[in-house]
């Protein structure tokens, strides 16, 4: 399954998301975007990620325009800006998805602790909306399923 997710600048919830659902399950091919190009993963993001026994990678964000020559089974989208801006792009999408989670970077704090704290309560806000959304659109599709009338957890296919 060909995932497309979209953020603003493909620099923190794009790449949250990315590895939730990388977690969650196998059997997804998930890519990230911005609607911009940002420059690199917030070393904020970075932090909290491993915290939570993640890996980010430092790969450099990456525009939408990257993928539009690609067809995707899920396109989505995961804040108020890139649902819009997604209106004037052309991809080809089986499904589109949208979430809006906020921007944590969108105040300014005193401090990298409390950004750090912000980045954490974002994480668990996707952690659970992201869980819900994969148990209950993705999983069945992903898990095999019984073609020769068994029962239910068969595993022919």
């Amino acid at each position: 399954m060909d995932i497309l997710l979209i953020s603003n600048e493909d620099t923190c919830r794009s790449r949250i998301a990315q590895e939730l659902l990388h977690a969650f399950g196998r059997g997804m091919n998930i890519s990230t975007a911005g609607i911009m190009e940002g420059n690199c993963v917030p070393d904020a993001v970075c932090n909290v990620m491993e915290q939570n026994g993640f890996s980010v990678s430092r790969k450099k964000p990456s525009g939408v325009g990257t993928y539009t020559h690609r067809s995707w089974d899920y396109v989505i989208t995961l804040c108020k800006e890139a649902g819009e801006e997604l209106k004037f792009i052309t991809l080809d999408a089986k499904q589109q998805v949208h979430f809006n989670f906020e921007d944590p970077f969108k105040n300014r704090f005193q401090n990298e602790s409390e950004q750090e704290q912000q980045i954490a309560a974002l994480y668990e806000t996707m952690y659970r909306r992201l869980y819900e959304f994969y148990r209950d659109e993705l999983s069945g599709q992903l898990l095999p399923h019984c073609t020769c009338g068994a029962n239910t957890y068969c595993r022919c296919e």
